[in-house]
């Protein structure tokens, strides 16, 4: 019986042994997201939210500190940029899969329109943000701003579909780079449309967290 229980052991930990070097290679080629520690400031100029903010949360929500200044990009080489593009590509197209749908807002712009935006989530931080119209709930392509002055869609409607939204999602392999957050942007379509955009640190690695609207569904998402 003891040997029994012995040779039992000793496989179980064998087993055990073998699973933990797995798990962290398997863990080490997640791309890690770009941390930064925000601080409280009023929100941004033109943004006003709709309805109280979530119980027991403190006014005035904090935003990120503003990204770096104009000229950083420009001091790193152009070919050390371009060799980064390629990981870059290598890196969306491995979180692909791993977006997942966050909380859904409503918000009003500077003139006073309805905005409904919802979280697309990478390890818990918003990526990206989905707009929606507040007539139907239809997913709006990038650069469309209806000015819609009341609500007529549910906002449990557009929590429904988000999940399926978020599956149908493509990043595409091709991106432009924004000096001013010194990042690749990748567009992300729906179908025939451009809905979002996915941002890469210049390193080619590092996602980078969309601040305002990870302040934004904290104090407003529903």
């Amino acid at each position: 019986m003891k040997k029994v229980f012995l040779v039992f052991t000793v496989i179980t930990l064998s087993m055990l042994f073998c699973l933990v070097p797995y798990s962290m290679a398997e863990q080490s080629t997640v791309p890690p997201l770009l941390v930064q520690q925000p601080v409280a400031q009023p929100l941004p100029p033109g943004v006003s939210p709709v309805g109280p903010p979530a119980p027991g949360t403190p006014p005035g929500p904090p935003v990120p500190p503003p990204p770096p200044g104009p000229g950083i990009g420009q001091t790193i080489p152009v070919q050390t940029l371009l060799n980064n593009l390629s990981t870059a590509v290598t890196t969306v197209q491995k979180i692909g899969s791993q977006l997942t749908p966050g909380k859904v807002w409503t918000t009003q712009g500077p003139t006073g329109e309805i905005e409904i935006k919802a979280g697309i989530l990478y390890q818990g931080s918003v990526v990206a943000v989905l707009h929606f119209s507040p007539l139907d709930g239809s997913v709006l392509p990038l650069g469309i701003h209806p000015r819609i002055y009341q609500n007529t869609c549910q906002i449990q409607a557009v929590k429904a579909r988000l999940t399926t939204i978020i599956h149908e999602l493509k990043i595409l392999p091709a991106a432009e780079f924004r000096e001013p957050e010194v990042s690749w942007a990748f567009p992300i379509a729906l179908g025939s449309t451009i809905v979002a955009h996915l941002k890469v640190y210049y390193d080619g690695i590092h996602i980078v967290p969309d601040y305002p609207a990870n302040q934004e569904m904290r104090y407003y998402g529903q």
